[in-house]
């Protein structure tokens, strides 16, 4: 890295990092592996700040005594992750939490640099990860590449965020779940200057001017679909996040999702019911799983708020061509009370993503059923949709415009599906 403002980069690291944490959903055990472990920790701490309102979450540094982690924590004791193996106090002993940040505990390096063969290679990682994933939680390791026996630690995780555009040589079948690149180097615009006939502010001013070109161009994430394994040092598929741009130049506009089957737009099945939107995953899970069988086509759709990092659970029910039909249900939620008297609307949302699909045949509706409690299971909130020909289409969320799916979309790769946005056609079983 070149001249630039430190906190500025910082933060972008961070930002990035947040930004990346829709990529990790589902995974519990994660190294964030960089040619810089200072910035693989900035990461770390973004993305267990975009987390953490949602599942708990703990950081180690398994690097040594890395600032931007020590600093998350009170001096006043220096055990960590070295005391913890080699002493053999347990992790929830010298684990700390972030003051003012629920959900949040960080595990410092310790006493002693953890970067040794016998706390890296260890089988005590196995157990350590099994039990983050028996409780939906998330651990991010940030480990040197060089790192002694990484590759015995790489096979007892889920995967690795990589930070630089560097290859991963000492375990090139490691699982890359994301990839951030450096931001760009900030390069100093040199010019001569004559002291007795300029005054000395204007080459300071010219150089800022030139700093402020430019403090990140990009961030890119390499999302790995389907489980897997990439070799190399760039996963080919990438996702564009948004960056930092001069005040003077307009942000550049996000692509829009393509809509697979135009033509079917006049005879979708555009309204349902909303029945809620709630700020947490886990308040739209519990309100979904109150309703049961007795909303059909219930799902969550993940929707991002205008242009913040903010997402809203929505939780939708029924699948109508016209929104009579909704409305009807919604009078008979509030009848049962399911629902308030006040509580839900009816909304236009004729866009789904197709997840997978079952042809006409003998038994349909037994194999749809099969393929929906596989969704379920895997926390997918698919429904099915009969078509005029017999066969099904399966769907998840429920949209008003293209660009409210995209979110979701990123969600379903990373859970190794290959959701397609269509207008939703049929009817409810």
């Amino acid at each position: 890295m070149t001249a630039g403002d430190p906190r500025a980069i910082e933060n972008n690291y961070e930002r990035a990092g947040r930004q990346t944490s829709i990529a990790l959903r589902g995974y519990s055990t994660v190294l964030v592996i960089s040619d810089n472990p200072v910035a693989a920790a900035h990461v770390a701490v973004g993305l267990a700040r975009a987390e953490a309102p949602h599942r708990r979450v703990v950081v180690g540094d398994l690097v040594g005594d890395l600032e931007p982690i020590r600093s998350l924590v009170s001096a006043d004791d220096s055990h960590g992750i070295y005391d913890s193996f080699v002493f053999g106090a347990s992790l929830e002993k010298v684990m700390r939490e972030v003051e003012g940040v629920e959900n949040f505990g960080i595990l410092t390096s310790g006493t002693e640099s953890p970067a040794i063969p016998e706390i890296i290679g260890s089988h005590r990682w196995r157990r350590i990860a099994s039990d983050f994933a028996a409780t939906d939680a998330l651990l991010l390791l940030i480990v040197a590449p060089d790192a002694p026996d990484l590759d015995k630690l790489s096979a007892q995780v889920d995967g690795v965020l990589l930070v630089g555009d560097f290859p991963l040589e000492k375990v090139p079948d490691a699982i890359l779940l994301a990839r951030i690149p450096h931001p760009v180097e900030v390069q100093r615009v040199r010019v001569k200057v004559e002291p007795a006939e300029e005054p000395w502010w204007r080459s300071r001013g010219v150089t800022m001017a030139a700093l402020a070109v430019v403090l990140v161009a990009l961030a890119m994430i390499a999302l790995r679909p389907g489980g897997i394994a990439r070799r190399g040092s760039r996963a080919p598929d990438t996702v564009m996040l948004p960056a930092p741009v001069r005040d003077t130049a307009p942000p550049p506009p996000k692509p829009e999702m393509v809509v697979a089957n135009p033509g079917d737009s006049s005879t979708a099945t555009a309204f349902s019911v909303e029945i809620v939107s709630a700020n947490t995953s886990e308040s739209a899970i519990i309100t979904l799983r109150g309703l049961g069988a007795m909303t059909p086509a219930a799902t969550i759709s993940l929707v991002p708020i205008g242009e913040t990092e903010a997402i809203w659970y929505k939780v939708h029910a029924g699948a109508f061509g016209d929104s009579a039909q909704a409305a009807r249900l919604l009078a008979s939620l509030r009848r049962r009370r399911l629902l308030p008297d006040s509580g839900g609307l009816v909304v236009r949302t004729p866009l789904a993503l197709r997840v997978d699909s079952v042809a006409s045949q003998a038994a349909v509706t037994q194999k749809t059923r099969e393929k929906i409690d596989s969704f379920i299971a895997r926390g997918i909130a698919a429904y099915a949709l009969t078509q005029r020909d017999g066969s099904t289409r399966l769907y998840a969320g429920a949209f008003e415009k293209p660009a409210q799916a995209s979110l979701a979309a990123t969600a379903l790769r990373v859970a190794g599906l290959t959701p397609v946005l269509e207008y939703r056609t049929g009817r409810m079983q």
